[in-house]
């Protein structure tokens, strides 16, 4: 089957017409969540302490919110392995996500302006209109849908789609080709996940040589449009450094806020939120609150961070770390810090300081899509609670089958969902 970009070139070409196609970023490490700890245990009585990942490596554990956050926000942590000999870190040049200052400044600061909360803003109404579509379509389906594949995941990949600049002709190509990378690649699949890696880098490939050759310096406000006139300026930015971006932002930040919609729905329904929130005289106020306790208590089920790599010796609360240590600071563990959040592991939106979650992270790799995933949330949850309709899990959510990405990233693979109207 011919699949192709706008124009361009076809994706699945011939081998000797094939772009060079680059091997993925060597991201497949464990997540911190992968360790499943005693976090308040470890609070408590051993903060800073070491212990052995799934792969058998020697880390140290950082559970406390403060602690976790100076791990984060601090430059003598690098986010890939140590090199002894230049004291940072080894990640390839054009691997935006995984380098230290000051190519990361350099690269992130090339991409920062389409996310920004003032230019995310103007995809509020394309993102309440699909979001209304896809309710119109679940409500004529049969009264079991899959909430997944009929709401969270379309509305996603639609949506980082436009910010990005993916003709909506090949949103469903590019959509296929993200799922096939939903497995780890060292798994049996894992063959499967590599050459859907390598079809989405050939295919961005193309779709960049095809708008160079169009956009103007007026032209889209797409963050393709924004990559090609930024090139012009910069001459120093690769063709490589360029896919790598715009690759990496619509496979990442597809699952991690299909993820959210997706812990929002069980939240709107097996805890009767929708019934809560509807009636409610500040129901603006409160759906807001209500998405700011979701992402605080979706950590542990995505959104984590990566393991950090001490640069030099670093003393973190009373322990010193030394030089060259793997360092995990879970997420999950400050998001349940009851120091800062009172009844950690209950689900209550109208609870005081949840501006504090660390949901996105901490510090300069703080999520970059963190404005859009949260738009696209408070959409998706506007939509549902406006729309009338009634939701029941059909399957309870710890029966839910997950899925991980190759990029580390874990969301559910289905939750199917009754619906009436109310």
């Amino acid at each position: 089957m011919e699949e192709r970009n706008a124009g361009a070139r076809t994706v699945e070409a011939d081998a000797d017409d094939r772009v060079t196609s680059r091997e993925p970023p060597p991201v497949e490490r464990f997540r911190p969540t992968e360790l499943d700890r005693d976090w308040p245990a470890l609070r408590a009585g051993c903060p800073v302490s070491r212990t052995t990942a799934p792969d058998g490596s020697d880390v140290w554990l950082v559970t406390r919110y403060a602690d976790i956050r100076s791990v984060l926000g601090s430059q003598d942590f690098s986010v890939s392995p140590l090199d002894p000999e230049r004291g940072t870190g080894t990640a390839e040049a054009n691997e935006s996500i995984f380098q230290d200052p000051p190519e990361h400044t350099r690269l992130r600061g090339l991409v920062a302006g389409p996310f920004a909360a003032g230019h995310v803003g103007r995809y509020r109404d394309a993102i309440r209109r699909k979001a209304d579509a896809l309710i119109a379509e679940m409500r004529s389906a049969p009264r079991s849908v899959d909430v997944m594949a009929r709401f969270a995941k379309p509305l996603t990949m639609n949506v980082i789609s436009e910010v990005v600049g993916i003709p909506e002709p090949d949103r469903a190509m590019f959509q296929r080709l993200s799922d096939q990378l939903l497995v780890p690649v060292s798994e049996a699949q894992g063959v499967v996940a590599l050459e859907g890696w390598r079809q989405l880098n050939d295919y961005v490939l193309a779709l960049i040589a095809s708008r160079r050759a169009t956009t103007s310096e007026e032209d889209s406000q797409d963050l393709l449009g924004h990559m090609i006139r930024a090139q012009r300026d910069d001459a120093t930015l690769t063709d490589a450094e360029l896919t790598t971006m715009v690759l990496g932002l619509p496979v990442a930040g597809y699952v991690s806020t299909a993820n959210a919609i997706a812990v929002a729905v069980r939240y709107l329904a097996e805890r009767g939120w929708l019934e809560r929130i509807r009636p409610a005289p500040d129901r603006g106020e409160l759906a807001r609150s209500f998405v700011e306790e979701v992402l605080r208590i979706q950590s542990g089920d995505n959104g984590e961070s990566m393991p950090r790599f001490a640069k030099c010796d670093r003393r973190v609360g009373d322990t010193v770390i030394p030089k060259g240590a793997q360092v995990v600071a879970p997420l999950v563990a400050a998001n349940r810090d009851d120091e800062i959040f009172d009844r950690p592991d209950e689900f209550d939106p109208h609870r005081t300081g949840l501006v504090r979650h660390l949901a996105f992270g901490f510090g300069i790799h703080r999520c970059l899509g963190a404005n859009l995933a949260r738009l696209e949330l408070q959409v998706a949850v506007d939509a549902l609670v406006e729309s009338g309709i009634r939701m029941e899990l059909l399957e309870g959510w710890d029966d839910v089958p997950w899925k991980v990405n190759m990029l580390g990233d874990r969301f559910p693979e289905r939750l199917v969902v009754g619906l009436a109207a109310a």
